[in-house]
């Protein structure tokens, strides 16, 4: 039996469920769960390890890196977060995240190009204040999140946001307030 409960409920319930909505379904997410439903599984190829010593005998079966693999993406998450961590700003930073309201949200689920607009206002947004503000640019780092928690369509804008920034002279230049609430009006505006 199958070990991993998400994989466990698709493996159960996923024809019946494609049978029923393919017509609103993407093929991109498509493509995603035959990934997620393939991923470990020997018949789609391993590589065949051998100990020199003992002779042992190990098949490592491929993973499929799909983003929605409850097994791949978080260990390719993981490498990412380890990879930003040696390449950010050893500096003190703020969480922020932007979303729009629930009424707007069936614009964004049928013109989906206008997600990658959305996270760059976002952005946008923050690094406006700051320059304006305090003279610097602020160091941020965007991702775009489609579902919430409850796996609703609910795009929102994660930022990790420097509390600080390069002056036009390339000298850093630190701060420790955020005008949460000026910059979500600024954002009522944007939207």
């Amino acid at each position: 039996m199958e070990s991993n409960v998400l994989k466990r409920i698709f493996l159960e319930n996923w024809d019946r469920f494609y049978a029923k909505h393919k017509g609103r379904i993407r093929p991109a997410v498509v493509k995603e769960v035959a990934k997620f439903l393939g991923c470990g599984n020997p018949k789609n190829g391993f590589k065949l390890l051998v100990c020199e010593g003992c002779h042992d005998i190990r098949r490592v079966p491929y993973r499929c890196k799909g983003r929605f693999c409850t097994t791949c993406s978080c260990g390719e998450t993981e490498e990412w977060s380890r990879l930003m961590a040696e390449d950010v700003f050893q500096v003190n930073h703020r969480h922020m995240i932007f979303t729009i309201d629930e009424g707007l949200r069936e614009i964004f689920l049928k013109h989906r190009e206008m997600l990658k607009e959305f996270m760059d206002e976002a952005v946008r947004v923050v690094q406006e204040h700051f320059v304006k503000k305090h003279k610097v640019t602020p160091g941020v780092i965007a991702g775009l999140h489609t579902f919430g928690s409850k796996l609703n369509f609910n795009p929102h804008v994660h930022m990790l946001v420097t509390m600080g920034g390069m002056t036009e002279h390339g000298e850093w230049k630190t701060y420790d307030y955020i005008p949460f609430k000026k910059l979500r009006k600024v954002w009522q505006t944007v939207v």
